[in-house]
């Protein structure tokens, strides 16, 4: 049996043909999730007032009827998951700019029984990629600052001029890798040398070695996504490396 086909939605169609319709039609489209916060929160707060309303009573009467330990029982697992699909929904990957107004029109477009959707862009989300490059301040900043938004890795929303794009392109993450190796190779060399020439001196090898651990510090902490632990040996290396360059030069 043949399956249906993308079709326009019109108006005669009932309910459930424009739900199928409109199933068919996004089918191939990356799915898009409406949040609900505003009545998630009201979902949330009324099942709290009702097991404090059971609390109440139970401490007022001393006591608890079995009724009132099953509404119990039901409220706090009812309550318990609202948090958790409060937070799991919160961790989706937002969708913004014009992505989600095109999501927002065309829910309106299909379903008129859904009146006019909020135009806020965090309340749509979607599932999180995970063939994507992980990210860090550097590629972020990198992200922002790339005229060409194809070399940025951007979706629609950056391209109507609105939002960053979210993924790290490949040209990004080989740029990012570039920069540190760059970087890195610049913090030793570039010390050596101060320490180097014209001549050679314990104070200046000294405040040399200080300064460039202290900057070495401050650019790891701030361009990369680094742990404590990693930021801590990380120095701590780079530190021991020109510590020993210090020993084995000055006279």
């Amino acid at each position: 049996m043949d399956m249906p086909r993308q079709a326009p939605i019109t108006e005669d169609m009932s309910y459930e043909q424009r739900l199928l319709q409109h199933t068919i039609n996004t089918g191939r489209l990356e799915p898009h999730f409406m949040t609900f916060r505003g009545l998630q929160r009201l979902n949330i707060i009324r099942l709290q007032n009702d097991i404090a309303q059971i609390k109440r009573s139970a401490w007022d009467d001393k006591q608890i009827t079995r009724a009132q330990s099953e509404e119990l029982t039901k409220l706090l697992h009812d309550y318990t998951n609202a948090i958790k699909d409060y937070e799991y929904l919160s961790k989706l990957v937002p969708v913004t700019g014009s992505v989600a107004k095109h999501q927002r029109l065309d829910l309106e477009q299909a379903f008129e029984e859904v009146g006019t959707l909020h135009d806020d862009p965090g309340g749509y989300r979607r599932l999180p990629d995970t063939t994507l490059l992980p990210s860090d301040p550097l590629r972020d900043a990198l992200k922002r600052q790339l005229p060409n938004a194809r070399w940025a890795g951007a979706r629609p929303e950056y391209l109507s001029g609105r939002e960053p794009p979210e993924e790290v392109s490949s040209f990004v993450d080989k740029l990012a890798r570039f920069i540190v190796a760059f970087v890195g190779g610049t913090a030793l060399v570039v010390p050596m040398l101060i320490m180097r020439l014209p001549d050679v001196t314990l104070t200046k090898s000294l405040v040399t070695v200080s300064v460039a651990v202290l900057l070495f510090a401050a650019a790891l902490s701030v361009g990369l996504r680094a742990s404590n632990t990693e930021t801590m040996v990380s120095t701590a290396t780079y530190a021991a490396v020109l510590v020993v360059f210090v020993g084995t030069t000055t006279p």
